[in-house]
């Protein structure tokens, strides 16, 4: 049983915009056609964890942030270098025996006052080691302070000091443990002290000369490069942090870190300091994962040099899904104010230019790769292969090359993943109405992967945890499959395909009603499901609700009352819908349409609990057929949702009746007008909205970023035009034989007129593309052309024939709403 959405708040943009096509770029990236929604969310259906990756790398996985991060966003914790508080504290339990801990040193290294208390035990029994532990902790206090990103100078004079102390003191100790140690503290101590020079030589005179160098070199090392960065010897930076990169996993991060803050990159000059294979597959790999470059032609170095690289499957699920973000993101995501992102912006526009071209040649690593026998893992390399042959439209390949990569050994439980969502992906793009074999292999993925990230033990849903990539997965198959369903209709007529567009109204009128209400649910999966489980880009339940037809709806109701085999339960389980939630959609589509019997014998077939829910008696408590008159107040409504639903069908039986038999008069004219006054409430402004809509929001009389399609159809809207409401009044005040009641009829007409020219106003006003302040003369002087010509005519006619009645007298007395609506 499923509760209508309380009323929310949401944009007008999320709650109006429908599904939008991205325009296709050539041949490429096909698989993206159904892919609408918000430009600024990253749409990638490939998994970088399908790469064999170290754990501590994954936070180089492409993303348009900063860095690879969990849902709360980039943390400098998640990146930073945890291994080398780890290292040190083994490092200095062996060199100080037994009885010290590591964790009791660890502390110490990080604690001021365990630090203290360390010393005072090393007082006595190893004092060489208690005068440096007593350096470092002296030393903190002049030190830098905040993180990698932003530092606050320590006091540079005492930093100078310390330096050459500890110059000193490596120079003079014979014991090799604290010697490298005092060697690293000059090195870092002269680099915060800003001496740059100073601390390049330190390193030459102190680190190099050292014939048992470890982990502290390679600290060591680092500094040197960031002081060498400082003194702009960039290629030799680049170099240096690239082999503490490589070498050093308790500075890895830090000198990757480097490079990304400073916007450091390739080149041939860093390349030309190295000596070896080594260093040169080091340096090609740092760079290979710095954002807003193209890493393909380093990628291809690095295969060369060293197969085995533990980065190279990294950096190529990096091209993979840099290439699908420059796809979707079709304009520069940042603002352009400055002549660095100016340049930025010209960069990225001429990359989307090289999309095809850049496709094409990460296809051809691919396909290369999976039979490079030194390489390995043939299974990445084809499940890659599959995944760029899919995206461009080569789905016979991509299939064939999807089945090979299966048969392929494999121990990766996120590339077996992808290969089943890449599977899903191609059953969705197929030409042609599904059959049954592809219908029941196609929900085993809906399933699979809705079970991959749905919530857990009915916890609360967090968006952010699921994996993003099995969403968008899920909502472009689903839209693919309700598109193939609407590819043909009975007559066989074509109505173009999903490459016409995901929301074929011409579709809806040759389609079957089965395939009708199949595409509708599927739907439903692509916006999350009408259980909400998970956050998608492929629109939004109710919204998908109130904007369909009563046709469409018609065939939902059938096909989820009377299944027809499994794969009909199993795709409305998935969706979360029942016979509840389809009779009360069938129900409110012929509200909105003004056929109120169809209406109530929909209703009629959902369970009564339904309409006890906090929804109904929540947001139905006032009488549906006031319209806040003076003196009318906000009566408590007699009526249960179902009893008013009943009511508008009998006034409506009646008001045919009369019509047929000519009748005229105020008892006909007041069937209209109170036909009117329900209709009115059924609309946005009125207060039985929920018999109607399923959700309701502030926003919605405001356009913010709607299409020009979006506008139109809301425009063309009853439920915010009141043109089903106006027609009832128009025809009470044109049946009625007095004046008092084609008044009042006549009046309610304008206030519907009214109500269309307040959406019209914000129509026009998102139209202008700015922000156009409520007082802006030519805007005003646009509008009140456009009230007179288009919806004045029920206000003039008001004016012409009813100002003297006692409706009106009462009214401009007691009510500033007609005031304002009849006023010249």
């Amino acid at each position: 049983m499923h509760t209508p959405l309380l009323p929310l708040k949401p944009s007008f943009r999320q709650r109006l915009t429908k599904l939008r096509r991205p325009l296709l770029l050539g041949a490429i990236l096909i698989g993206f056609a159904c892919a609408g929604g918000d430009e600024s969310y990253f749409k990638s259906f490939f998994q970088p964890e399908a790469a064999t990756t170290k754990p501590d790398d994954r936070g180089y996985f492409f993303t348009p942030l900063l860095y690879n991060s969990d849902y709360a966003g980039y943390d400098d914790g998640q990146m930073d270098d945890s291994l080398s508080n780890e290292a040190n504290a083994a490092a200095w339990a062996a060199y100080l025996g037994s009885g010290y801990t590591n964790s009791q040193i660890n502390k110490a290294l990080t604690d001021s006052v365990a630090g203290e208390q360390l010393h005072s035990k090393l007082a006595n029994s190893k004092p060489a080691a208690a005068d440096y532990l007593r350096f470092t902790l002296d030393a903190q206090h002049s030190e830098p302070t905040g993180d990698a990103w932003n530092r606050t100078p320590g006091d540079t004079v005492q930093l100078a000091q310390l330096a050459k102390q500890a110059r000193d003191l490596a120079a003079s100790t014979t014991d090799a443990f604290l010697k490298e140690r005092y060697a690293f503290q000059a090195v870092k101590l002269a680099d915060e002290a800003h001496d740059f020079a100073q601390s390049r030589d330190y390193y030459a005179q102190l680190i190099a000369p050292l014939k048992t160098r470890t982990f502290i070199s390679e600290w060591a090392r680092c500094r040197q490069a960031g002081a060498l960065l400082s003194l702009g010897e960039k290629d030799q930076a680049v170099f240096e942090f690239a082999q503490v990169f490589a070498n050093c996993p308790s500075r890895r991060h830090a000198a990757e870190r480097s490079l990304r803050i400073y916007g450091l990159r390739f080149t041939e000059q860093a390349l030309a300091l190295a000596k070896t294979d080594a260093e040169r597959v080091a340096v090609y790999a740092i760079c290979a994962i710095q954002p807003k470059q193209d890493a393909l032609p380093l990628l291809e170095k690095m295969v060369a040099l060293d197969p085995k690289n533990s980065l190279n499957e990294l950096v190529f699920a990096r091209e993979i899904n840099r290439n699908e973000y420059y796809f979707d993101q079709k304009t520069y995501p940042g603002y352009v104010d400055t002549d660095q992102n100016r340049a930025d912006s010209v960069a990225f526009v001429n990359r989307r230019q090289s999309l095809p071209d850049y496709s094409q040649k990460l296809l051809a690593f691919a396909q290369e790769a999976a039979k490079n026998a030194a390489l390995g893992n043939p299974a990445f390399y084809l499940t890659a292969t599959a995944y760029l042959q899919y995206l461009a439209g080569d789905y016979t390949n991509a299939k064939t090359t999807l089945d090979e990569a299966a048969k392929q050994p494999n121990t990766n439980r996120a590339l077996s993943q992808q290969m089943a969502l890449q599977n899903m992906l191609l059953l969705s793009a197929q030409p042609g109405v599904p059959d049954a074999t592809t219908e029941t292999q196609f929900v085993s993925y809906l399933t699979q992967f809705k079970q991959a990230v749905a919530p857990k033990n009915k916890e609360e849903y967090n968006p952010f945890e699921a994996n993003f990539r099995f969403t968008n997965a899920l909502t472009a198959a689903s839209q693919q499959m309700a598109n193939r369903y609407l590819s043909h209709g009975e007559t066989g007529k074509s109505s173009g395909g999903w490459l016409s567009g995901c929301s074929s109204k011409k579709a809806e009128t040759v389609i079957s009603g089965p395939n009708l209400a199949k595409a509708y649910v599927l739907r439903v999966i692509s916006a999350g499901g009408n259980d909400n489980f998970f956050y998608s880009y492929g629109g939004e339940v109710p919204i998908l609700e109130d904007t369909t037809s009563a046709q469409t709806a018609q065939a939902v109701a059938e096909y989820v009352t009377s299944p027809t085999g499994e794969y009909d339960e199993r795709l409305t389980k998935l969706a979360g819908i029942d016979a509840d939630y389809a009779n009360q959609l069938l129900g409110r589509r012929h509200m909105a349409e003004g056929n109120y019997e169809a209406a109530v014998t929909a209703f009629n077939k959902v369970k009564p609990a339904v309409w006890q829910g906090e929804a109904f008696t929540q947001f139905m408590t006032v009488n549906p057929f006031t319209v806040n008159m003076p003196g009318e107040g906000k009566p408590q409504t007699p009526y249960a949702p179902l009893q008013f639903a009943q009511r508008m069908a009998d006034l409506q039986a009646k008001a045919k009746q009369a019509e047929a038999a000519n009748k005229t008069g105020d008892d006909i004219a007041k069937l209209h007008y109170e036909l009117g006054c329900g209709a009115y409430n059924l609309s946005y402004w009125g207060n039985a909205w929920l018999m109607n809509h399923r959700r309701w929001s502030g926003g919605e009389a405001h356009f913010y970023s709607a299409s020009p399609a979006d506008i139109a159809r809301t425009l063309a809207d009853p439920y915010y035009t009141n043109s089903l409401a106006q027609s009832h009044f128009e025809q009470a005040a044109k049946l009625a034989k007095t004046d008092e009641l084609a008044a009042k009829a006549t009046y309610m007409a304008a206030r519907c007129q009214d109500d269309a020219l307040r959406v019209r106003r914000e129509a026009e006003r998102e139209k202008t593309g700015t922000y156009i302040a409520d007082d802006d003369p030519a805007f005003m002087e646009k509008m009140a052309n456009i009230a007179q010509t288009e919806y004045g005519m029920q206000k003039a006619a008001y004016r012409q024939r009813y100002l003297n009645t006692r409706f009106a007298n009462d009214m401009q007395t007691h009510c500033a709403l007609y005031r304002d609506i009849v006023k010249e």
